[in-house]
């Protein structure tokens, strides 16, 4: 017969590995305490707030979230309180139901007052115990599972026996001391009611995944240690670590709980003694793990056993170096009795009921280590990306600058007025009208404005729809009335002056600098007058009322092959797509101030998604810029000098062509190799990088449209190294070319749960944790087939596992020969040329290829170019060869209508405008030259 199991502590990461293995081990029903702050919510708002925050924070377990509102049932209360917070009905109904009870709720922190960790840990206790009397006088209960700690031993030293307990007297801290406090209560009442204790010793990662939700004490000396920051260790070489995976421990939990001959034990959840690894083992394998997977040299920790002085003493010290605000020192002191430990814990009743355990810990530890460099040892959250944006803006210890670059100026603000800021425009925007899934237009420069903004959308549980401010009225009409936006906030003045010419009667409010334009049709909110209507709302709590399956943005494509498409991301997938961002530049950069510039446009996925949300994702400090005019890069790069830097392919050709400008550059790639030829480049590189504001930078990135190998090489015989990576818009990064492995020619390999499939066409399919969920408008044809993202893209994967693209599977030239030739390829080879800006491919239905160039300012001579095609041509297939060309002004531009909103050539509009110069290549037996 199912029972039901009342479960505390089901936010708390053992809590929810033992939620998974009930689920798995039981057909019992669980009933999951869930505790939400806000007094002021209806029962109603309370119930569906817990089940919105237990959701989340389950969010990695697909078993358990689908599990919420069957076998999972969530009730809102609070441990702590008097008939657990609940009303007395529903504590009534409690009582009556349940047949178990899991208590894992704890407060872990080590360094807070003893009154206030005793409210989790000991009166909470309490109050399980009286539910649990009053469950066994209901009907009789059948296990109360107490979730205790190994540490309740105190100072205790030698054999620990698991009926053992210690006196008040020597506890590391004051968690070790309210937990004994508790576990006290539990002893006490063994006498009355069912009772298993479980004594669990440090609890790291899972042993399969090395996932784990809080970096405990075991990852504190590990974090310290990999970051240079940590020599020598308080203890001896071979003093064993008392470590055990999360999952062994959940797995005992429920098999004793449902086990009879469990009833009035005690159970340390340990490994054995024999099979824990020492300190210096432990130590020796980071370093060795380091160096292969981080390529970090790091130096042999020394041991220096250090006596444990009195716990008077050390806390006499942490409220020394807490007065001076030294965290890391005081947490340092807090772990010093665990590596002064004197003592053996006995498992007999564990081994008697369970068998014996041996801990593989060197199996499972590069799993931990890996999973704890992916996060940077930052705790895992249930926060969205937004929220973790204010996390971070409120950080002490990695603080967070921001600098607008205005017109060559440098505006610096804080994060507190940051902050401040987002917090009013969430609020304004809930007194504007705007609930859990209205969209809300944006459109305006880069700025600490248009972040705030972006922040309080996804605040204020709204869907953000960025538009490009290149994009004339027309256009965005179109995307505003598609995504039924009910507000309009504009950053970009000459949009601001051509209001009028807006069909959608929207609400505006303007986030330009300056004041409002004098004349103007509509009424605008200004800047000032919108964070007014939100002042009152700062300091309520920014949570925000989404789960992490709700919209959180639609980003619209550029509309090459058509009108734009909303492409939908959830919040799940920002904050993915965030925190893998994060873990890509190099261990030692991502731990050190990370400088980063804003100068692509936000609304595009690449800047708006994976670059404005990754960095408050990073374990280090941030100095984040803002550049207004994307067109004064140049200018600022070298004021900014920036980590990491992507970028579309044209920054380097532009870089690449101002190289060559230089005779000492120009002889360097024209000399043959040689000693001379190398020690030249290596002064070259550092000079170059420096005055291109590239020198303190990690990565550099390319990726956006296809990038010429020929390019890629030369930067990389400078010593110079470029990674291609690769998405678009339905699934933002795919692939990327990692560092040390740059496989030029290709766009690098997956990202970390990410799958590449080549369909039988060569179509490049894509399927992982970034990947759309679809289109906004239903009636725009499904881009998946048979659950795999169909990206357009050919393309095929080498033996190394590095993905090759050849072209767009709509952009196929057929000739009039049934010949298939892929534009792209050629393109490239073509805007290599040097004085060609932009080159477009025609030829499908004709019996060969032609091209049309645009070239900058007349910058090469008709034979020079001749010769150019000539060497191209010699390199392609026949059907592939360019036969005819014609030479076009470079006037192309979004207003006109010939490029995107993200510079991309719009094909079929130019093929219409230039009819007649295309025709002119099919029936003149010259190149045609044209100047209009």
């Amino acid at each position: 017969m199912s029972g039901v199991i009342f479960l505390t502590g089901a936010t708390g990461f053992l809590g929810s590995q033992i939620a998974r293995q009930l689920l798995r081990d039981s057909d019992d029903t669980i009933v999951a305490l869930v505790r939400v702050g806000n007094p002021a919510l209806s029962e109603a708002e309370k119930i569906d707030t817990a089940i919105r925050r237990l959701s989340r924070i389950w969010w990695d377990w697909p078993d358990l979230t689908s599990a919420i509102g069957s076998r999972v049932e969530v009730l809102c209360g609070d441990v702590s309180a008097p008939d657990l917070g609940l009303q007395a009905t529903a504590y009534d109904a409690l009582v009556r139901r349940i047949t178990h009870i899991i208590h894992a709720a704890a407060d872990l922190r080590l360094n807070v007052s003893i009154d206030e960790i005793c409210r989790i840990n000991v009166q909470g206790t309490a109050s399980v115990l009286d539910l649990a009397r009053a469950a066994h006088k209901d009907h009789g209960l059948t296990r109360l599972a107490h979730i205790s700690t190994a540490y309740v031993a105190g100072g205790r030293q030698g054999d620990v026996p698991e009926d053992a307990l210690t006196d008040e007297f020597g506890f590391s801290n004051v968690y070790e001391l309210s937990k004994y406090k508790g576990e006290l209560l539990v002893q006490q009442a063994k006498q009355e009611l069912p009772i298993s204790v479980f004594r669990p010793g440090m609890i790291v990662g899972d042993a399969c995944t090395g996932a784990i939700k809080t970096f405990n004490t075991l990852y504190f000396p590990f974090r310290l240690y990999l970051t240079g920051r940590l020599r020598v260790i308080p203890t001896k070489s071979d003093l064993p670590m008392n470590l055990v995976p999360v999952d062994y421990v959940a797995e005992a939990v429920v098999h004793l709980t449902l086990a009879p001959k469990a009833e009035g034990l005690n159970f340390h959840l340990i490994a054995p003694q024999e099979s824990l690894p020492t300190a210096g083992e432990l130590m020796d394998f980071v370093r060795q793990w380091a160096q292969q997977y981080l390529n970090l040299k790091l130096a042999r920790p020394l041991f220096l056993p250090i006596p444990l002085p009195s716990a008077r003493l050390r806390r006499r010290l942490q409220q020394v170096v807490q007065r001076k605000k030294q965290s890391l020192l005081s947490t340092l002191i807090s772990l010093w009795p665990y590596f002064n430990e004197h003592r053996r814990f006995q498992r007999d009743n564990v081994d008697r009921l369970l068998g014996p355990y041996t801990l593989k810990w060197r199996d499972f530890l590069p799993r931990l280590l890996e999973y704890a460099v992916y996060t940077g040892f930052l705790h895992r959250s249930d926060r969205t990306v937004h929220e973790q944006i204010l996390f971070r803006l409120k950080s002490r210890s990695r603080p967070v600058t921001y600098h607008d670059i205005v017109d060559g100026n440098v505006v610096t603000r804080t994060a507190a007025e940051v902050r401040h800021d987002i917090l009013a425009a969430a609020g304004a925007l809930r007194t504007l009208g705007m609930n859990p899934g209205d969209r809300v237009a944006v459109v305006g420069v880069n700025s600490t404005r248009y972040l705030t903004i972006d922040a309080a959308i996804g605040l204020a549980g709204a869907v953000s729809v960025p538009l490009y401010y290149t994009s004339p009225p027309q256009e965005l009409d179109v995307i505003l009335k598609a995504s039924g936006a009910r507000l309009l906030l504009v950053g970009a003045p000459k949009l601001l002056e051509r209001l009028e010419e807006f069909a959608e009667e929207l609400p505006v409010v303007s986030f330009c600098r300056g004041s409002l334009p004098e004349a103007r049709s509509r009424k605008v909110i200004s800047w000032d007058e919108f964070l007014e209507l939100g002042s009152q709302s700062t300091a309520l709590p920014p949570i925000a009322p989404v789960g992490f399956g709700d919209i959180a943005t639609l980003r619209y494509t550029s509309g090459t092959t058509g009108r734009p498409k909303g492409v939908i991301f959830k919040h799940d997938h920002l904050r993915w797509m965030a925190e893998a961002i994060a873990a890509l530049p190099p261990w030692k950069a991502r731990n050190s101030t990370i400088f980063y510039l804003s100068f692509l446009p936000m609304n595009h996925v690449v800047e708006g998604i994976l670059a404005t949300y990754s960095p408050y994702y990073l374990p280090a400090p941030l100095e984040i810029y803002f550049l207004e005019n994307f067109q004064d890069l140049r200018q600022a790069l070298p004021g900014v000098r920036p980590t990491v830097f992507f970028s579309v392919p044209r920054f380097y050709e532009k870089m690449w062509d101002n190289l060559l400008a230089s005779k000492v550059v120009r002889w360097c790639v024209t000399s043959r190799k040689g000693f001379t030829k190398a020690l030249f480049w290596r002064l070259l590189r550092r000079g170059i990088l420096r005055k291109a504001g590239l020198d303190r930078c990690a990565q550099l990135i390319a990726g956006s449209a296809p990038a010429s190998e020929d390019l890629l090489r030369s930067f990389q015989e400078l010593g110079i190294e470029i990674h291609n990576a690769y998405g678009l818009t339905e699934a933002p990064l795919i692939t990327i070319n990692r560092l040390s492995a740059n496989r030029i020619g290709t766009v690098g390999e997956p990202l970390p749960m990410t799958q590449v499939h080549i369909a039988e066409d060569g179509e490049v399919l894509v399927r992982g944790p970034q990947v759309t969920t679809g289109y906004f408008d239903e009636e725009i044809e499904s881009p998946f087939k048979d659950g795999w993202l169909l990206t357009g893209d050919l393309g095929y994967v080498t033996d190394e596992g590095s993905l090759v693209l050849y072209g767009r599977k709509k952009e196929l030239i057929i000739s009039a020969y049934g010949k298939n030739i892929q534009p792209a390829k050629i393109e490239v080879l073509l805007r290599d040329i040097p004085g060609v800006s932009e080159a477009m491919l025609v030829g499908d239905g004709r019996p060969y290829c032609t091209a049309l160039l645009w070239i900058e300012n007349h910058a090469i001579a008709a034979q020079e170019l001749a010769g150019a095609i000539e060497t191209i041509n010699s390199h392609l297939s026949h059907p592939e060869q360019v036969k005819r060309w014609a030479v076009l002004p470079n006037d192309l531009s979004i207003q006109s209508g010939d490029l995107t909103a993200n510079f991309k050539l719009k094909r079929n509009v130019i093929a219409q405008k230039h009819a007649d110069v295309i025709d002119a290549l099919y029936k003149l037996g010259i190149n045609a030259q044209s100047q209009s």
